[in-house]
């Protein structure tokens, strides 16, 4: 299966107390590609360097293994997925603090990729888009 993961996937995959720990590694492991765009590797080291205030020599290390891994296509987003995502977000008449959210969406759809989150919210509208969520 063909799996974007959101970041929040990413965190819990990476932090093993967490909460949805278990989960987020089975849908790691279940992937037989990962799509993983350029706008949640930012967000995974600002999560992880601020927010969690971890080692940056350990996230640095977190994010060479998502990469590296053979089934990873990085995805440096390109003007149409970017314009596909304003337009998705101005036709939905949202706020600009979820623009990252709809390049994720917009990623997804141009990749035909299940996405991986826990953002209830963003479930909500992406199968509202019509693509396929996890969990």
């Amino acid at each position: 299966m063909k799996i974007l993961p959101d970041t929040n996937v990413l965190i819990y995959d990476t932090i093993e107390d967490s909460m949805h720990h278990e989960d987020a590694v089975k849908i790691i492991d279940s992937a037989s590609e990962l799509i993983i765009p350029s706008i949640v590797v930012y967000e995974y080291i600002w999560v992880m360097l601020k927010k969690l205030n971890l080692d940056i020599n350990f996230v640095r290390l977190k994010v060479l293994e998502y990469l590296e891994d053979p089934r990873t296509s990085h995805v440096l987003e390109n003007m149409n997925i970017l314009q596909y995502a304003l337009t998705m977000l101005k036709e939905d008449k949202r706020n600009y603090k979820y623009v990252n959210d709809y390049v994720i969406l917009s990623v997804a759809k141009y990749f035909k990729a299940y996405l991986a989150t826990f953002d209830k919210e963003l479930k909500i509208i992406a199968q509202n888009k019509g693509l396929k969520v996890i969990p």
